[in-house]
């Protein structure tokens, strides 16, 4: 065992003992899901699990809804030291009847998890079309990628061959041993590190080429850089800090975007018409000194990160690296000196509205997300803004509260739309984000994703998610947060929260101090529920 293998196997160690589970190839299922979702550990859906035998090894599909976007996670996680082939061959099996088995051959599958699972993808697909779907698989061990033998790669080629060919927005199949997942632990883990450099700049003095702005102590730059600056500043960053503030990784060089703009910066025809179709680059920075030497013209920057332009810094990064980038290609560039992170926070969110995105982490800053965790600190809850925010913290897992868990219910039951808290969850973050978020008192938002949480436990219990009655086990699946809704409405006697904090503070109490007193209006919700479906 390395180093890594040994970061690996203590963070699995750790993972089993936060969430107080005893089997350690669960918890590096968990582990590992985290890192390659981003998602918390504590937002794990059991429904997302899969496995189950008839030799598919798929252990989990976790399908991430962004607005008319989608990425869908496919894992195997193996807590073992070494890749095996037959297993890489059994995933492939997998996807097959994930992408390409008729619906009637996909009923005869006795596993009813994996089924109903590649139900929801083909809703899913059938919905906005694999255009819009972003496909990740990983296949991860605690092993080394580094020693995966040769019918191994065959067998990965195959894949890439029969899927990676522009019917999704990406598709990838990636190999997780010891040291990605270490990698991609530092990259969830580290504080930003800071990233000097000097960049060359095109400069001209008889030509205004470079725009100055200062005001009230800010101050910005706009100027044009060659393309090679830009992908050599990304190339030398092989742990990807530099993105540390973006909202979004690479999402792969399948996409329309992605594709154009890798043609035009390759393409010696057309290179040159690349600062005009490009939107440019955005970096914050803690100083920036512009250096207007005739014979040397460039920009000192200290601490930097690229904030908005990750897939056009990537994509020349990627054709400099192959050695396909033109000479000639321009960027547009713009650089703020904001050591102020409240500003820095307000350009990140303004320079990616454009953008089709709506992202927990986006928002982890926002005042009023601070506001919340001080005030779920009232009540001993602590509020998880970003993932992994307590994974050094000793504190008490159970009253780990993250803030995605805190919306999706004060969406589902206050604001009465339980379909968009479970299938659109984006909508938290965009559309809806000041109606939960609204800067009013604590307690509704505590209770209701109490309400949730045993809503989830209370269903599972019952054993309805593996139910031979269709009917049940759909509800189990995916009507948590609508039993969750009729419940809290039932044992609530209405559908208004905004009343006597002493009336809400008296409930908190009470659910508190027996949980349980839940279990007879979530019987009569889940039969009205059935009702309804049926």
């Amino acid at each position: 065992m390395n180093l890594r293998q040994q970061i690996v196997h203590d963070r699995v160690e750790e993972t089993s003992h936060i969430l107080k589970i005893s089997d350690n190839d669960e918890a590096f299922l968990r582990f590992t899901h985290s890192l390659i979702t981003g998602l918390s550990i504590h937002v794990f859906d059991p429904n997302d699990l899969v496995d189950g035998g008839q030799d598919k090894q798929i252990d989990v599909i976790t399908i991430e809804e962004d607005d008319e976007q989608a990425t869908v996670y496919m894992l195997q996680a193996k807590n073992s030291t070494s890749f095996s082939s037959n297993a890489l061959i059994q995933i492939r099996n997998g996807l097959n009847w994930i992408f390409n088995k008729s619906r009637a051959d996909v009923k005869t599958i006795s596993n009813v998890s994996f089924r109903d699972k590649i139900f929801e993808y083909r809703s899913l697909q059938n919905g906005i079309g694999p255009s819009n779907i972003r496909i990740i698989v990983t296949f991860a061990t605690n092993g080394l990628s580094s020693t995966i033998s040769e019918e191994f790669q065959q067998e990965l080629k195959t894949i890439r061959d029969e899927y990676d060919n522009d019917t999704f927005a990406d598709f990838r199949i990636d190999i997780c041993g010891a040291n990605e997942l270490v990698t991609l632990l530092n990259t969830q883990e580290r504080q930003h590190r800071s990233i000097d450099d000097s960049i060359r700049i095109r400069y001209d003095a008889n030509n205004p080429s470079l725009i100055k702005y200062y005001s009230q102590g800010l101050k910005g730059l706009v100027c044009t850089v060659p393309a090679s600056e830009i992908a050599r500043l990304v190339n030398d960053d092989e742990e990807g800090s530099i993105f540390d503030l973006n909202i979004r990784r690479f999402l792969g060089s399948g996409g329309g975007v992605n594709k154009g703009i890798r043609s035009t910066c390759v393409d010696v025809q057309l290179s040159y018409q690349f600062w005009f179709l490009n939107n440019g680059i955005t970096i914050v920075c803690d100083q920036f000194d512009a250096v207007t030497d005739p014979d040397s013209p460039h920009i000192r920057i200290t601490n930097m990160q690229i904030v908005n332009g990750c897939q056009t810094a990537t994509t020349l990064a990627l054709a400099q690296k192959e050695g396909d980038l033109a000479a000639d290609v321009r960027v547009l560039l713009r650089i703020y000196e904001a050591a102020d992170d409240d500003l820095v926070n307000k350009i990140v969110l303004t320079t990616n509205n454009q953008n089709k995105i709506s992202n927990r982490n986006l928002r982890a800053n926002d005042p009023i997300q601070i506001d919340m965790e001080r005030a779920f600190s009232i009540y001993n809850y602590h509020y998880e803004r970003k993932p992994r925010q307590f994974v050094d913290k000793d504190i008490d897992t159970s009253r780990i509260i993250p803030n995605e868990q805190v919306a999706q219910a004060y969406l589902a039951i206050a604001l009465k739309t339980p379909s968009d808290a479970r299938s659109r969850k984006y909508k938290v973050w965009g559309q809806f984000y000041d109606k939960i978020f609204g800067g009013q008192i604590v307690e509704p938002h505590i209770i209701l994703v109490l309400i949730a949480r045993y809503t989830t436990h209370w269903l599972r219990a019952k054993g309805l998610n593996s139910s031979d009655d269709e009917t049940k086990r759909k509800i189990a699946k995916n009507g948590a947060f609508y039993i969750a809704r009729i419940t809290a409405y039932l044992w609530h006697g209405n559908d208004e929260w905004r009343i006597s904090q002493d009336i809400l503070k008296s409930q908190l109490l009470e659910l508190e101090n027996d949980i349980s007193i839940l279990d007879t209006h979530l019987g009569v919700a889940l039969q009205i529920f059935e009702d309804i479906m049926n």
